[in-house]
């Protein structure tokens, strides 16, 4: 019988030609997603002029590097940075707080909810009394995914594909949360309404969230929605907390 070993994290491979991967935990927990976080943090703040980039996901972070400079220092570099210190130990502290009115109005509120094992009503309090965080932007322009929920909430996607949802939905599954940026189809469940919007070019800063934001959502009527249109943040307020 072969003995398989256990995966040590946090571990790095390399990605393509000019890239390396900083992986925190083979699934997104809590702790896998701060120290993906606190790690991009700390290395975009050396200002490494061999490191081109640095975008932090659910649990790792990617590192595009220069192909000009010295690969093998710039990656004895990240490989010493990785282990200075311990990462998946850290307690996340966080400087801004979302406050962002939202509509439970939503097409697949009460199929969500039955699938949390919970009334529609208790599905409201327990999303609008958890404090959410950021957990990172992707698939659209400053598109949030806000976790997480309870272990209830782990709910699947959808078997299929609803054709469209509109900017500012509220979407739901696996223990998340998303603020759709734009219109697009999904495979999650529609269960709100805000008037939020993630993106806009015309803003002096288009993206809305930073990674690590707590997002809190405050329950409004359709109404009240559509009156916060013309907000520049739909109503929301930002708070700092340090």
């Amino acid at each position: 019988m072969i003995e398989q070993t256990q995966e040590r994290f946090p571990e790095l491979t390399f990605v393509g030609v000019d890239g390396v991967l900083l992986r925190f935990g083979a699934d997104v927990t809590e702790q896998a997603n701060v120290a993906a976080f606190s790690f991009h943090q700390h290395i975009d703040s050396l200002g490494l002029q061999s490191i081109l980039e640095s975008a932090p996901s659910l649990s790792a972070v990617f590192l595009r590097l220069d192909l000009a400079g010295d690969l093998d220092a710039t990656v004895q570099l990240i490989e010493a940075e990785m282990r200075a210190k311990d990462w998946l130990g850290l307690a996340f502290r966080p400087d801004r707080q979302w406050t962002i009115p939202c509509s439970f109005d939503g097409p697949q509120l009460s199929e969500a909810a039955g699938l949390a094992g919970v009334s529609e009503a208790d599905a409201i309090a327990q999303i609008t009394d958890v404090r959410l965080r950021v957990l990172t932007l992707g698939f659209a322009p400053g598109q949030p995914y806000l976790g997480s929920l309870e272990p209830h909430w782990n709910i699947p996607r959808m078997d299929g594909i609803a054709p469209k949802v509109p900017a500012g939905a509220l979407v739901v599954a696996v223990r998340q949360l998303i603020i759709f940026s734009f219109e697009a189809p999904t495979g999650w469940r529609h269960i709100g309404q805000t008037a939020f919007r993630c993106f806009d070019k015309d803003r002096t800063t288009p993206f809305a969230f930073e990674a690590g934001d707590v997002v809190r959502f405050a329950r409004a009527s359709t109404g009240e929605i559509e009156d916060l249109r013309q907000d520049t943040f739909g109503g929301a307020r930002l708070e700092t907390l340090t």
